[in-house]
Formats: structure tokens, sequence, C-alpha cells
């Protein structure tokens, strides 16, 4: 989906239009184009700013449970993902202001961003999915999650979904390359892929739904559940980001593939849409456990990031008993 971005300076958002018409064009979609890209560029930084201190003190400064297992590869999913996409949103910015490359080094450079783009997406939706799957379950059935839940479960599932990612993005990436799905969707092998793609997000996505409804449902019934509701409001608000910000851009990108509507005039738009819709939702995690994380009447000096972090992931821990 990468190197869609750049189509308007030799054919792309065009159709074909030759002469005064095409410069015309080409100047219009620029003129949107360089603003989105900058904005894109802040918000990528910002994402990988918050991830990375995430992955920080998960990784060296707080002690890891069942719970932050997950939370520590979906920032890192996140991560990814946003440094895939400020490379290749940092290259549109040079390409933008004059910088050009031969079409092998566009290509290359278009190919290796998108692997790091997708591979991440597809990861981080996966991992919020059963990140709220695996609290509805503890909140539902606290007995067997502290008694029967396997030691290693968050481990052996993280495993399976980074694999996962690894074959859901080389197929995306390697049978459905340079943004031509849109332009000409007849390629039956790529009609495969996308049906496919869209059988495990019509999967994953309505399971996270019926997870995090079901999950503020039993909060509210259980007052137990009240003395550490702050990882369960994370979750809640984290999947409504998600399905505010990345499920119609998903939608859009179906309306394109099956000449709904025309990927010739909206292929650059759909891909700042995609691309900016996607990044707030990597990049919305981290401020989201800070802003949760200080609710409360805990003093200012007690606030640090770490502590902050400590009491939305602790509570998990004190709540299921996890050891």
């Amino acid at each position: 989906m990468m190197n869609e971005s750049l189509n308007f300076s030799n054919n792309g958002s065009t159709g074909g239009l030759n002469g005064t018409e095409e410069s015309q064009s080409s100047i219009k979609t620029k003129t949107y184009a360089l603003p989105l890209t900058i904005f894109a560029l802040i918000l990528c930084a910002l994402g990988l700013l918050g991830n990375g201190i995430v992955i920080w003190f998960l990784c060296l400064r707080i002690k890891r449970n069942q719970f932050t297992i997950y939370i520590l590869n979906l920032a890192v999913a996140d991560f990814t993902f946003l440094f895939g996409l400020w490379v290749w949103m940092m290259y549109t910015f040079c390409y933008l202001n004059g910088l050009r490359k031969s079409v092998i080094e566009q290509t290359y450079m278009a190919f290796i961003t998108g692997l790091f783009y997708n591979f991440g997406f597809n990861a981080s939706t996966y991992f919020l999915m059963i990140i709220a799957l695996e609290r509805c379950i503890a909140a539902k059935y606290p007995f067997w999650y502290q008694c029967q839940r396997p030691k290693n479960l968050s481990t052996y599932m993280c495993l399976m979904f980074w694999l996962l990612s690894v074959l859901v993005t080389g197929l995306e990436n390697f049978i459905c390359v340079d943004g031509k799905q849109y332009l000409d969707p007849g390629s039956e092998n790529c009609t495969y892929v996308y049906f496919l793609t869209s059988a495990l997000y019509l999967t994953v996505v309505p399971i996270m739904v019926v997870s995090s409804i079901t999950l503020i449902v039993t909060v509210q019934m259980t007052s137990k559940l009240w003395h550490h509701v702050k990882p369960y409001i994370v979750i809640a608000i984290s999947v409504t980001v998600f399905l505010m910000s990345v499920v119609p851009a998903r939608i859009l990108g179906l309306l394109l593939y099956f000449k709904i509507l025309q990927a010739e005039e909206y292929l650059v738009a759909f891909f700042f849409a995609t691309s900016l819709c996607s990044a707030f939702n990597c990049s919305a995690n981290p401020y989201i456990y800070i802003a949760i994380g200080r609710l409360g009447k805990e003093k200012m000096e007690e606030s640090s990031i770490k502590h902050v972090l400590e009491k939305v992931f602790k509570d998990v821990a004190a709540n299921q008993n996890i050891p």
C-alpha cells in the first residue's frame, strides 16, 4: 500500500491525464499531501516516543505479569508499525520537496517500509483482540483464570500471533504489491488474499467488541472489580479508538478494491486516510495508559510515569492474583 502515495507525481491519481490537466492534478494533490505528510510525521514521532517509553519501562523498570506481557508485545507491534510509516512519510516529505530517486530505489523503499507497516499493524490488531478476550475471561471466570489457566499461555499466544502476522504480511506484500490491486483488482490470487484478510478481520473485530462489552457489563455487576477498574477502562478505550479509527479505513479499502469507489480518484487520499487513522490508533495506547493511571487521589509527586504505569498494570495482578 506504500508507494501509491507518490503515484500522483507520475500518473497515479490523474487517471492517465496529460499535459496541463495532469500538471494541475499533481499540484492539487501536492497541496494536501504535504501538510498531511507533516502531520503524519508528528503523529508517528509522538507514537514512537510513547510506545518506546512503555517498552523501556516494561522491559527494565516494571515487573512483568501475564497482562503486561500482552501490553509489551502490543507496544512493540505499534512501534514497528509507526517506525515503518515514519520512514516512508519522511521519504514522501523529501520527495514532495524535490528529492528524486530512481524507480528501483523507490520500489525497494516502499517494499521494506511496507513490511514494517503491515507487519506491525496486523500484530497490533491481534494483540488488542487477545487482551480484550483474556481480560473478559478473567473477569467472567476468575476461579478458572487463577487456578486452571496455563502458566505460559501469554507467551504462547504472543508467539502464535507474531507468526500469524508474518503469514498475513507475507501474503499482502508478495502477492498484492505496489497498490496495483486497487487500480486493477482482477488478480485472482490477490482477491483470495483479500478474502482471507477480510475473514480474519470479520473474526477478530467481533471478538474484540463482544469481549469489551461483556467485560464492561461484568465489571459493573461485580463490586470486587471496582477496586481495580483502571485496566478495564484502558481496554475499553483502546478498543473504542481502534473501532473508530481503523475499521472505517478498512471498509474504505474494500470499497476501492471492488470498484465501488473509483481507485484512480481516491487512491492517494485513501493512503493518507488509512495511514493517519492507523497511526492515531497505534499512538494512542501509551497516552491512554498515562491518562487513566493519573486518575485518582494520588499526590502529584507520586505521579511519575513509572508510578502511573504501575498503577494501571499492577491493578490486574492485585485483582486476579497473577504471579
